[in-house]
């Protein structure tokens, strides 16, 4: 990463597109080096977890607003959001890792 003095004009950007990546940075305009995937094969604990959290990302939409405010609820002031502790439930259980 970078900082740089200003974020320089869309035109610039545009011509870099898939090389280098300009960002703001809690209000610091900076750049780094394209985000690419990581190389190789996961890691077949990496693969199970696909699809757990594939269900519980698709299982939102369909939840009450009722069950959804509960989870917002309880998110509370952690940093997470509602979503976050329904997928975290649905993954790994609502009280074996508390929320922070």
């Amino acid at each position: 990463m970078a900082k740089l003095l200003s974020m320089p004009n869309e035109g610039m950007i545009s011509g870099f597109r898939h090389k280098i990546d300009f960002y703001f940075h809690d209000g610091i305009a900076c750049v780094r080096r394209w985000p690419r995937p990581p190389s190789g094969q996961r890691s077949p604990a990496v693969k199970e977890g696909w699809a757990p959290f594939s269900y519980a990302s698709k299982e939102w939409a369909n939840l009450s607003q009722a069950v959804k405010d509960a989870y917002i609820e309880m998110a509370g002031t952690s940093g997470l959001n509602g979503r976050d502790v329904q997928q975290r439930a649905y993954i790994k259980g609502i009280y074996r890792n508390p929320i922070p």
